[in-house]
């Protein structure tokens, strides 16, 4: 049992909460505990009210003592730390805007700077919310859209994931505004995918590795 790591999670879905990122969908938050084994957020709980006691332990390989109700997203987090061993948070949430564009069906273009840095050259929505859809819209991204649902983010870090929920639905909000004024000149392809590449590669490595620290110890 990590206490310190149970915390943060807790410290994670209040600012969740505070940054009106969450919503009436499914929301959950996960963290890597081990090379086999993860805590989450147990699933319908109001990341206002959660504490500790919510955020349980699954082992990768014993799903099955998984609580029922939270059987389906532990199993989908449990894909994604599996398939990506670098992959040390992972966020599902429902803000306003990145679900309304979702439900749309429709990419987000790298409408802000930090968005192509942090997320990559656009944020897809995935075909389907299973694994096989989830994996084609994360491809050399870091979070993507799932319809009825929200955001679906990854990090090395909780700090990381968050982020990129933040930035996701800022740009969301910004393309939605825009088009009520004629639309907006997003980063050029070229531009938005450089600056992702230079971010995963100086900035990230190196910032995550203490944030990294700083949420464990």
């Amino acid at each position: 049992m990590n206490a310190k790591l149970q915390n943060t999670v807790v410290e994670y879905a209040h600012k969740v909460f505070d940054e009106n990122l969450f919503g009436s969908n499914v929301n959950n938050i996960s963290v890597r505990a081990t090379e086999n084994s993860m805590y989450i957020t147990k699933s319908g709980v109001n990341f206002r009210d959660l504490n500790a006691e919510d955020v349980i332990e699954v082992f990768f390989d014993k799903t099955d003592r998984c609580p029922s109700d939270t059987l389906k997203e532990a199993l989908m987090h449990v894909k994604l730390y599996r398939e990506n061993p670098l992959t040390g948070a992972v966020m599902v949430t429902s803000p306003v805007f990145a679900l309304a564009v979702a439900n749309k069906k429709v990419s987000i273009p790298p409408v802000l700077d930090d968005m192509a840095q942090i997320v990559g050259p656009t944020a897809r929505t995935a075909k389907t919310n299973d694994i096989s859809g989830i994996r084609k819209a994360l491809k050399g991204r870091t979070a993507c859209l799932l319809s009825d649902i929200g955001i679906l983010s990854t990090g090395k870090t909780l700090n990381e994931a968050f982020t990129s929920c933040l930035v996701i639905d800022k740009a969301a909000h910004t393309l939605i505004m825009s088009q009520a004024v004629g639309g907006c000149k997003p980063v050029g392809k070229i531009g938005a995918m450089l600056e992702h590449v230079v971010y995963m590669k100086k900035y990230s490595k190196t910032n995550q590795e203490e944030l990294l620290k700083a949420e464990r110890e």
